[in-house]
């Protein structure tokens, strides 16, 4: 693997578990100090982004309520997320977030399916279940049998949540699977839609899996079918 393709992929994902990525950096200690240092800084970007929450915004928010108030105050909390990922680009890092306030967890799952079909896997490999098994052991999870027509396996972000997207070929078109790790801050709903495509979610132990298929398409095969299959270790 060339210098400019191993920066890019990780430039694309930081933690990829790509074997041939990770062939690349044991043999080349060049590309293997590049890659700490981009773990590095990514992590310290993720610290940076977490706001803590004062224990006293409700009692402030409820004594000064009004609509114009709440309106800058989304606008501003915009403006703060559009600086910090203005400064990543800057230093060559690629983030694939999704910061886009109005948008719930579910309306972001929505909005990926616009890419589906034109989406390509970051590896060269094909998406074989050691591979979908690697990427989805850092969420402590793993298939014991492999979807049938997965095509694409990547990891994305869903609000500020890195989650595992499969993009699977069936019968009734391309559907999505997005396995999202369970964080109290974020509520995943059990049904979303736009005028597009429509998804469902289910309530696993340690995470949620969130299926989403075209607006007529029949999700409960491929619900049956993942709920059988994956398992989360405790």
């Amino acid at each position: 693997m060339d210098e400019l393709e191993f920066r890019r992929r990780i430039y694309a994902d930081p933690e990829t578990t790509d074997s041939d990525v990770i062939e690349a950096a044991k043999a080349d200690e060049k590309k293997r100090s590049f890659w700490n240092e981009q773990k590095q800084l990514d992590k310290q970007l993720k610290q940076a982004l977490k706001v803590d929450v004062p224990e006293d915004l409700a009692n402030k928010l409820i004594w000064q309520q009004s609509a114009d108030e709440f309106t800058r105050y989304k606008r501003r909390s915009r403006w703060y997320l559009a600086m910090a990922a203005s400064v990543a680009f800057t230093v060559g890092i690629g983030i694939t977030m999704w910061y886009h306030q109005p948008l719930s967890i579910g309306g972001q799952a929505l909005a990926h399916m616009q890419y589906a079909e034109v989406e390509r896997a970051h590896s060269q490999l094909p998406a074989d279940l050691d591979m979908v098994n690697a990427k989805l052991a850092s969420f402590g999870g793993s298939f014991s049998e492999m979807l049938d027509g997965v095509e694409v396996v990547n990891y994305c972000h869903l609000s500020t949540v890195r989650s595992l997207h499969l993009i699977v070929d069936t019968p009734q078109g391309k559907m999505s699977v997005f396995v999202v790790p369970e964080r109290g801050d974020i509520s995943v709903p059990s049904e979303f839609a736009d005028g597009q495509y429509h998804g469902e979610s289910i309530k696993m132990n340690h995470a949620n899996v969130m299926i989403v298929g075209d607006k007529n398409a029949d999700l409960s095969e491929m619900k049956k079918a993942v709920s059988e299959r994956i398992q989360f270790s405790a």
